[in-house]
């Protein structure tokens, strides 16, 4: 005859099976990118100019995020006021993101001095860190080479500084976007 206690440690071992077995095919907040990176599922509630938005969590929770290694044209800067090509930036943003489900990425330092959350922002997980993922799924990147943002290195967030400073430069040879002013 089996023990009870036998009976009830099985029992309780195969629901946490079938339950860890459920989950495991889920996207609930957090995914596994190459080089076992992790990718924090988001929603953008609000975009605020092009390069600072607020994102929801899976928790209810809210913060304000500031896109790392891109600098948008103002659009109500307290000393800069209303700059030249920032209302489009800001639109570009909003029509890109918001209400849109979009995936976070931290670098070394995950807020700044404002109390803004630091992230790259993707589109969808990359599949490998290469030129053509990063091109086409990282809206840091995809703002730099449409002409919406320049280029800020702010270290230690340097991860994709090499990938950005290229981007502007195509963007600038190109004449996209701000770099399509008139002085």
């Amino acid at each position: 005859m089996i023990k009870r206690s036998f009976i009830k440690g099985l029992i309780i071992i195969f629901v946490f099976l079938v339950l860890l077995t459920g989950l495991s095919g889920c996207r609930l907040f957090f995914e596994s990118g190459p080089d076992n990176l992790t990718f924090y599922r988001v929603k953008i509630t609000r975009v605020i100019d092009g390069d600072t938005v607020y994102a929801r969590f899976p928790d209810g929770s809210e913060e304000k995020v500031r896109l790392i290694g891109v600098d948008a044209p103002e659009i109500n800067h307290p000393t800069k006021g209303l700059e030249a090509f920032g209302p489009e930036a800001e639109a570009y943003t909003r029509a890109r993101l918001k209400g849109e489900t979009i995936w976070l990425e931290y670098d070394l330092e995950e807020w700044d001095q404002y109390g803004r959350l630091l992230a790259y922002i993707w589109l969808a997980v990359p599949e490998e860190f290469s030129d053509r993922e990063i091109r086409h799924k990282l809206f840091n990147a995809i703002l730099l080479l449409e002409g919406y943002a320049v280029q800020v290195v702010f270290e230690p967030n340097v991860k994709y500084v090499n990938y950005f400073s290229d981007y502007e430069t195509e963007a600038q040879a190109k004449g996209k976007g701000l770099w399509g002013l008139e002085d």
